[in-house]
């Protein structure tokens, strides 16, 4: 597991000593063939937030150009190597299965630390470790990026109020290194990425490779134990939804006995109906036949008396 990785820089419309201007680290985003020469394999950046880096410097130059600034000698234009572009690059080197935890708590660090300041950020995964691009715009007419430089803003404050430079210097890593330690308690400190590396920390080979085993010996242990919480979570999961079907299958199994019951009762109830309809008609039968009988006997012994009733 490698240390957390964040670098800050503003940049000019001139190019500085190393080769490097607005328009060149915003080619190099954008994956342009001119800018991107140390790229062995280039490939077209993922935007994550706002825009393209291409249209990030169209944004930029159009802002820039139209911006004119009040001195003590009249109004003038934006200089040309006043910084007018803030950037952040980091990187990760670490498990890839905490990639996307990391990804989404730089975006939100970005965020909350710069707001609507940031215009654009872009992932790069055609290097060694996959970074993060971020890049921010300052407020107009003054278009100053050092304002938005903890390190420049606290260099300055220092040197206003009297102090030297080297003083300045000192006010300058100071602010840097609570920037360093900000982003790593928001982003790498929850997903164990160290802060310092052996120089930082001064230990020497052997202590720092110690270090490292225990950390890969940590990383597996978390692993293992991660990969049988999963499955854990796994046979939870089964076990619930058995329990779920179980629990359904026997509603199903009450509402058929239920449904079978009242089958049973109805066919009961009908086949009841049925033989009594068929008594019924019987008893009217037999009836029509007795009062046929006994007006038979009425006719054949008008004097007798006889009721086919009695005989019941």
């Amino acid at each position: 597991m490698s240390t957390q990785f964040i670098h800050l820089e503003t940049y000019s419309r001139k190019v500085d000593r190393q080769g490097r201007s607005v328009s060149f680290v915003l080619a190099e985003a954008a994956r342009e063939a001119w800018a991107c020469y140390h790229v062995a394999r280039p490939e077209p950046p993922v935007i994550l937030h706002g825009l393209h880096p291409l249209d990030v410097l169209a944004n930029h130059d159009e802002l820039v150009t139209s911006q004119r600034i009040k001195t003590a000698t009249g109004i003038r234009a934006i200089r040309r190597d006043q910084h007018t572009l803030w950037a952040l690059v980091s990187s990760f080197n670490s498990s890839p299965s905490d990639y996307s935890e990391w990804e989404q708590r730089t975006l939100k660090w970005l965020q909350e630390k710069y707001g609507e300041r940031i215009v654009s950020v872009v992932r790069h995964t055609d290097e060694s470790c996959p970074h993060l691009h971020a890049y921010a715009l300052p407020a107009a007419p003054e278009m100053q990026a050092r304002k938005l430089h903890p390190g420049a803003v606290a260099k300055d404050k220092a040197i206003q109020c009297g102090a030297s430079n080297r003083a300045g210097d000192a006010a300058y890593r100071s602010a840097m290194r609570e920037l360093q330690n900000d982003f790593w308690l928001a982003v790498c400190a929850p997903l164990g990425i160290p802060r310092l590396g052996p120089s930082r920390r001064r230990m020497s080979r052997a202590e720092w490779h110690r270090e490292k085993t225990e950390r890969k010996c940590k990383a597996a242990a978390v692993a293992k134990i991660s990969h049988d919480m999963k499955k854990l979570r796994e046979a939870e999961a089964c076990l619930k939804k058995w329990q779920q079907d179980l629990e359904q299958a026997y509603q199903d199994l009450r509402k058929d006995h239920a449904q079978m019951r009242r089958e049973i009762k109805q066919r009961l109830l009908a086949e009841h109906e049925q033989k009594m309809r068929e008594l019924v008609q019987l008893y009217e039968a037999e009836r029509e036949r007795c009062l046929d009988l006994q007006e038979k006997l009425e006719q054949v012994a008008p004097d007798e008396t006889y009721s086919w009733q009695e005989s019941l």
